[in-house]
């Protein structure tokens, strides 16, 4: 089997690699970008051990057109990530994400033989609120009022004021992205779907929750809030939490979601489904920084700020009964043992520091996409 990972020497990818069956030849087609590469713009050795690397970006087909040739399975992983960039580096993520979708599609499509399936990495921000219910039944949210927000309303409400419940999210559940990062994966979904549906290719999207892990960018403080709240408590800085702390996410560990994927890409019938990968298990972000703090065995020091990031959801939770249906039993990594993984990499790393956190927000502040609490 010869299998080409776009994006594959970022952190997914680098997994993928580690975990790959050894029978397996694998094509990388990566462009370096320096917010996820900051140390090289180099392929880590490993990688050029285990397989053919091609630095280029995704759009330019003509770079990579050769090395596709013959390949039986395509792991398209390569996209901008950071639901609060996206919100100002718009035509960035439109074109990277779209564009460079729709490329791979253009080169694939010039094929003699195409590949027989596809596995997209897609993400939980299509869903964008989630599915929310009153007690009786399943309503879709118009999002948080900006409103709301500043008077420190934090929870979704229905029409008449009160709080809802949130729901698991479902393949089934109505996508409607609150980001441009989310808004452009949504769209990958549906370049890939309208293309492979014609042509014949098995599509597995899988819709990922919050990624954790060992090997994630520490210089990258757009993604990543298991590594920036490590990196505060290890340091002994104050840490902030956003609106009243309580915001919950689906965190699953970057070792079970590459996993998922190679079980999706050698899997030996077709499977042509949307599927969600997370931990089923949703956290507030106080309950993260407290399951770090104890891992590290140090008192976390956090204020909770009443800010928040425009764009943001409130709750994330997978629901990974459509997983366990078609793939068989599901046993994620819980936190505090991804958390005790994830802190001995980070020691042996140069730590990120506090003022690039700082200038990230302080830009997104200037964008007004970070505010606070009237």
């Amino acid at each position: 089997m010869k299998i080409l990972i776009t994006g594959g020497a970022g952190f997914i990818g680098k997994w993928l690699i580690e975990k790959m069956p050894p029978d397996v030849e694998v094509v990388i087609i990566d462009s370096l970008d320096e917010q996820v590469h900051r140390k090289s713009q180099d392929f880590a050795p490993e990688l050029l051990a285990r397989a053919k690397c091609i630095k280029a970006d995704v759009q330019d087909i003509a770079d990579y057109r050769e090395a596709i040739a013959g390949t039986d399975v395509v792991i398209h992983l390569a996209a901008q990530t950071g639901t609060g960039q996206s919100m100002y580096e718009i035509s960035r993520y439109v074109q990277q994400n779209a564009n460079g979708t729709a490329k791979l599609l253009e080169l694939i499509s010039s094929l003699d033989r195409k590949p027989r399936r596809m596995v997209l990495s897609s993400s939980r921000a299509v869903y964008g609120d989630g599915a929310y219910t009153d007690g009786k039944s399943v309503l879709y949210s118009q999002g948080r009022s900006l409103e709301n927000l500043q008077k420190g309303i934090w929870e979704v409400c229905g029409s008449d004021g009160e709080p809802l419940t949130s729901l698991p999210m479902q393949e089934t559940h109505l996508t409607k992205p609150t980001s441009v990062y989310g808004l452009t994966k949504l769209w990958q979904e549906q370049l890939m779907q309208i293309y492979c549906e014609s042509q014949g290719i098995d599509l597995v999207t899988l819709r990922f929750q919050n990624v954790y892990g060992p090997k994630q960018e520490l210089g990258n403080p757009y993604t990543g809030i298991i590594g920036i709240f490590t990196n505060a408590i290890v340091q002994g800085n104050r840490l902030e939490l956003f609106e009243d702390g309580k915001v919950t996410r689906d965190f699953v560990f970057v070792g079970d979601v590459a996993e998922a994927v190679i079980q999706c890409a050698t899997y030996e019938q077709p499977l042509n489904s949307i599927i969600n990968v997370g931990s089923g298990e949703a956290v507030t972000l106080i309950e993260v920084v407290e399951t770090i703090a104890e891992v590290i065995g140090k008192k976390a020091e956090y204020n909770i700020s009443g800010r928040f990031r425009v764009g943001d959801v409130r709750h994330a939770i997978a629901d990974m009964e459509r997983y366990k249906t078609l793939l068989g039993e599901w046993k994620p990594t819980s936190l505090k043992d991804g958390i005790a993984q994830y802190l001995e990499w980070y020691l042996g790393e140069e730590p990120l520091e506090q003022s690039t956190l700082e200038a990230s927000l302080r830009e997104m502040e200037q964008k007004g996409l970070l505010m606070k609490k009237q």
